[in-house]
């Protein structure tokens, strides 16, 4: 079975295989390589059914038939950014780049206190992470969630050790309670720490929010880390334009204050953040690389 494995849809057989092609395949074969790597997932029934259970509440309306062709556009842009990903950590090329709200951006670079950047499955995580360690010069914390597959999981934290850099670090979120003491002191000393926080993995706390009209779940990790810190959170979100092209949106940065009443707090905290992520899936829904449904049919 474990030979079998590494040939499903998380197995390491096909980002070993999607590397191969970046580093072995002349640029115009490229495009045919993606294609065939991105009709895998056709094979993949949960993942394909979650795309377009959440795509038939973020676009109101929309027919399964729409949805399944949609499904297969988020897809093709998830085999690119990770292309893109190869690309840059194996051959140090990276994409082009433009910005979207330059004025939080350079707040966030010209602080002198720690922050947090809070981000989303979307575009390229880690591209976006290793631009702004290069550009800021300040020391950086990216937290990742692991692989499920073992053999994966082995493969891209073998990629990230040959490719980290001193302005940039990253930890995975496989060990909440010690890794939660460490960001703090990070942010106490001034660095920036860069969480996803649009959707939950297993062993880490929630905060109930409302996505697109639907009660779900959100880590609590984030909001509590700003709050004990007293830093501030810049909504930011890499989203994928074209071929080997990138635009870097940074909404405004919000307080997670302390008061008496701490569910409050959150509550206001998750208001913000839902208000930017929403606004960003709803224009940018074929970037957004949730494939599990993140709220139940039922919910409302």
């Amino acid at each position: 079975m474990s030979a079998f494995r590494r040939f499903l849809v998380h197995g390491v057989f096909w980002r070993r295989f999607l590397r191969w092609a970046v580093l072995n395949m002349p640029l115009w074969v490229e495009p045919t390589a993606l294609s065939t790597w991105s009709v895998i997932f056709l094979l993949w029934g949960p993942g394909r059914r979650g795309v377009m259970q959440n795509l038939k509440t973020i676009l109101p309306g929309s027919t399964a038939v729409a949805n399944f062709f949609r499904w297969y556009r988020v897809f093709w842009n998830y085999s690119n950014v990770i292309a893109d990903n190869v690309r840059f950590k194996e051959l140090r090329v990276g994409p082009d780049w433009e910005f979207t709200g330059s004025e939080y951006f350079e707040d966030l670079q010209s602080r002198e206190g720690g922050a947090i950047i809070l981000t989303a499955h979307m575009g390229s995580y880690d591209l976006g992470a290793h631009l702004f360690a290069e550009i800021s010069r300040r020391p950086m914390v990216m937290v990742r969630a692991p692989e499920t597959d073992p053999d994966t999981r082995r493969y891209e934290e073998e990629l990230h050790v040959r490719t980290v850099t001193d302005a940039l670090k990253v930890d995975f979120s496989t060990r909440a309670s010690a890794l939660a003491l460490d960001l703090l002191h990070a942010l106490q000393r001034g660095e920036i720490i860069a969480i996803q926080g649009d959707r939950v993995t297993p062993g880490i706390s929630t905060l109930p929010g409302t996505f697109f009209g639907k009660r779900t779940l959100f880590p609590v990790g984030p909001f509590a880390l700003a709050m004990t810190a007293r830093v501030p959170v810049y909504p930011l979100f890499i989203v994928r334009m074209g071929r080997r092209r990138y635009r870097l949106v940074v909404g405004k940065p919000f307080e997670v204050q302390r008061t008496r009443d701490r569910a409050e707090t959150f509550e206001r905290a998750m208001t913000e953040w839902t208000r930017e992520l929403e606004s960003i899936v709803r224009k940018s829904w074929f970037q957004w690389f949730a494939f599990q449904p993140y709220a139940d049919e039922g919910a409302a």
